[in-house]
């Protein structure tokens, strides 16, 4: 993929946590997410959206790292 660049909401206390990805193409792509309270912890919300021309095993690779990323995400303790 190359280097990106990533660009996070301003910092907010209603849980969002959108973000923008700028590929090396200079496509941007926006990412949103959601962070819910749950009593101790919180659920997070990622929403994988498919471009357009995208095939499907780049799909299912996109799907694979953010599911790598939530599981790692889901390991950390509640601070």
């Amino acid at each position: 993929m190359g280097r990106v660049v990533v660009a996070f909401v301003q910092e907010n206390e209603l849980g969002v946590l959108d973000y923008d990805v700028t590929l090396p193409s200079g496509e941007i792509v926006y990412n949103p997410v959601r962070v819910i309270a749950d009593g101790a912890g919180c659920e997070v919300v990622f929403t994988l959206r498919r471009r357009a021309g995208m095939s499907d095993e780049d799909f299912q690779r996109d799907a694979d790292a953010v599911l790598a990323d939530l599981t790692t995400l889901k390991r950390v303790p509640p601070q």
